[in-house]
């Protein structure tokens, strides 16, 4: 099955004062129709920065794509011109960022953000404007939406906000939403309501998500694929089934095995955890990016760096050891 996003060989760095830090390092990755791509690491490791390269909104200066491609409806996003990515932008391609107090406009109503994302791409009557959105706040089970329409983002509660980011994002029926930490800072019980939520709405309308989190609980329950990133690029790719039974990379293994497990006999084991830290960016080893942590670590990991292979059908890691 043809992809509906194709990204291949994304670079994209920041000018800072200490020199060129190249935060996403030549990440692939596909994105199939109705299905989900949770994209997951440790924060710092690219995941946000890769769905702002893909929106095209990495803020220059300082942040630059230095090269690949991104591939959607046959043409290359990276060498649009800006008016024609802003008929994508929040129309095709749609995305929910992390907080939703700090997307959300304080000084205008909810309404009149959603009927704003509306009005740029649908050239709709003001009637049918409002109505829509009356339509998007039902669609995301906000009680009272006509009452909700005229409220503040500050007037709402947490998990409300976050369902009026999921209403603008969808309000034009998107082929595409990008998810950024969609449920952080939301309390156990509002995460499970926004995932199952989105879940609802994916099949509802048949749209894809590349879902970005550090969570591993949020991946197994939405996810159809997954993409383990490390220190800017992909160690690991494969079906949720084959990450979670079968993982080949160590770094996943050790973000599995540091997972709390349930159950009575295992509530006073010691969590594992990975040993040191994530190298810098900007005077990473030669070689693998994960030596210093690993236990498969060998002469060959120290003198190049692995790049992702097929080791099992249509499961890719990028590991000699393995």
């Amino acid at each position: 099955m043809e992809p509906v996003l194709r990204v291949e060989n994304l670079r994209t760095a920041f000018q800072i004062e200490r020199g060129l830090l190249e935060a996403v390092a030549g990440v692939n990755f596909r994105l199939h129709k109705g299905k989900t791509l949770g994209l997951v690491g440790e924060s710092g490791c690219g995941k946000s920065v890769t769905s702002l390269s893909i929106m095209r909104l990495i803020p220059s200066p300082p942040g630059v794509i230095l090269d690949g491609k991104i591939w959607y409806e046959g043409k290359d996003l990276l060498k649009l011109s800006e008016p024609e990515m802003r008929k994508i932008r929040g129309n095709k391609i749609s995305m929910i960022f992390q907080e939703p107090m700090t997307s959300l406009n304080p000084v205008f109503t909810v309404g009149n953000q959603i009927m704003e994302a509306i009005k740029l791409h649908q050239q709709l009557p003001r009637r049918e404007i409002k109505n829509k959105a009356i339509e998007m706040l039902k669609l995301v089970k906000i009680s009272a939406p006509e009452r909700r329409i005229n409220e503040y983002p500050h007037q709402l509660s947490g998990g409300m906000r976050q369902r009026v980011m999921i209403a603008m994002a969808l309000s034009c029926d998107p082929d595409i939403l990008i998810a950024d930490e969609p449920s952080t800072a939301l309390d156990v019980t509002i995460q499970a309501q926004i995932l199952e939520l989105l879940s609802e709405l994916q099949a509802k309308l048949g749209m894809s998500i590349l879902l970005i989190t550090h969570d591993l609980g949020v991946v197994a329950e939405t996810a159809n694929e997954v993409a383990v990133m490390y220190a800017g690029k992909i160690v690991e790719y494969a079906s949720v089934d084959e990450i979670f039974h079968h993982p080949m990379h160590p770094y996943t293994v050790g973000l599995l095995k540091s997972v709390p497990k349930y159950g009575e006999e295992k509530q006073h084991e010691r969590l594992e955890t990975i040993p040191g830290i994530v190298p810098d960016l900007l005077s990473l080893p030669l070689g693998c990016r994960f030596q210093d942590r690993c236990p498969l670590v060998n002469g060959l990991s120290r003198e190049a760096e692995p790049e992702l292979e097929e080791k099992r059908p249509n499961h890719w890691v990028a590991c000699f050891n393995v």
